[in-house]
């Protein structure tokens, strides 16, 4: 087996200009949310706790191609282990927080062992599905959890960082912000990084990445458990910031469809991709739901909608289909090609994948540089 490795003088850093313009995102998006209403606030937590979860989803299918279904569990997951421990034992949410993402991690050994055994996204869909309609009546059984009405959280009066309640919804939408943030960040990261780079070997083509050397099952299934415990973030925050945890709140009817919907429409090859689909579609839903004088069922049409429309026009999504165009438009400028001798990220590439195996650095990955933001 020819264990394959990476030219010397490859750099697998990500541009500074890419970390700035997060940077300088973060702190302009801090203080737009100081100025907004208690109406616009509620929204914008709701993006972001979509996009946060959406992210967990991207990690998968951007690099892996591994279209789960079990993301809105791993999140149920989060907000039920910190919320039973704060509630039964008075354990503060961010040592919970610990806590959840551990059990996140746990649950998705066992159903990451059972997808990724056999390549195809159909078995995994299938074994994920499979999963996310067991959750909801296993929960409701579960007397300790509350059964089917789920659990309260005691009220604090006032602001109290350790209990993870305040006063107004502003401190949730910046903490979800600076996770959105964090995630970014982390995606950009990995999609430069060695382990990025085998996941989209192993995207392409598992029988070749394996033939050079790479783990694969080990690597689908530690990219399938690091998706399970960010997801499991995002539900810690949600169930403080509702004060009750229940399956409905995480598996409902359309959380699922939305959580990746959020994902898909706002580009899944791409560490914004989920940000921007959910600030999109859940400000869009927003309008339409306000014009239609708020009737039942205009929030699921608006995403469902929107879904087909991205799947016959944008295919990649916003951010991906965006990023190819600034792409198109640094190819004629420059005469096609940029001399820059750094591997581009995976989803940098227009397929979403860049496969430099035992032959060294494709023609594409040594020459393709596109914007991931």
């Amino acid at each position: 087996m020819t264990q394959f490795r990476f030219p010397a003088s490859v750099s697998f850093a990500a541009p500074a200009w890419r970390w700035s313009g997060l940077a300088v995102f973060f702190v302009a998006a801090w203080f737009v949310l100081g100025a907004l209403p208690a109406a616009a606030i509620s929204v914008a937590v709701l993006a972001l706790f979509y996009a946060s979860a959406g992210s967990s989803f991207n990690l998968l299918y951007g690099s892996l191609g591994i279209f789960s279904l079990a993301q809105p569990v791993f999140v149920a997951v989060g907000g039920y282990a910190s919320s039973f421990l704060y509630v039964r034992y008075g354990v503060s949410p961010w040592l919970g927080m610990l806590a959840a993402m551990a059990c996140a991690a746990i649950l998705a050994v066992p159903i990451g062992f059972i997808a990724m055994r056999r390549p195809g996204t159909v078995v995994t869909a299938l074994v994920t599905l499979i999963v996310s309609e067991a959750a909801t009546p296993i929960l409701s059984a579960i007397t300790p959890l509350g059964g089917s009405i789920g659990l309260y959280i005691p009220v604090k009066s006032g602001t109290n960082w350790g209990a993870l309640q305040f006063a107004t919804g502003l401190p949730f939408a910046r903490l979800f912000l600076a996770l959105n943030v964090l995630i970014i960040a982390g995606l950009m990261w990995f999609g430069r990084s060695r382990a990025g780079l085998w996941a989209a070997a192993i995207k392409d083509s598992p029988d070749a990445a394996s033939a050079s050397g790479v783990p694969v099952l080990r690597m689908r299934l530690s990219i399938f458990i690091a998706s399970a415990v960010i997801a499991a973030v995002p539900g810690v925050l949600f169930a403080q910031y509702n004060l009750l945890v229940n399956a409905d709140l995480f598996l409902g009817d359309a959380v699922l469809f939305q959580l990746l919907v959020v994902a898909l429409v706002g580009g899944s090859a791409r560490p914004w991709g989920a940000l921007v689909g959910a600030l999109v579609m859940t400000e869009l839903s927003q309008y339409l739901s306000n014009v239609a004088g708020d009737r039942p069922g205009i929030g699921p049409l608006t995403f469902a909608a929107a879904f087909l429309v991205m799947a016959l026009a944008m295919p990649r999504g916003i951010a991906g289909t965006w990023a190819a165009f600034v792409s198109a438009r640094k190819a004629r400028a420059g005469g096609g090609h940029d001399r820059s001798p750094a591997i581009p990220d995976a989803r940098d590439h227009p397929d979403g994948n860049v496969v430099p195996l035992a032959g060294g650095p494709s023609r594409d990955a040594a020459e393709t540089e596109t914007p991931t933001g």
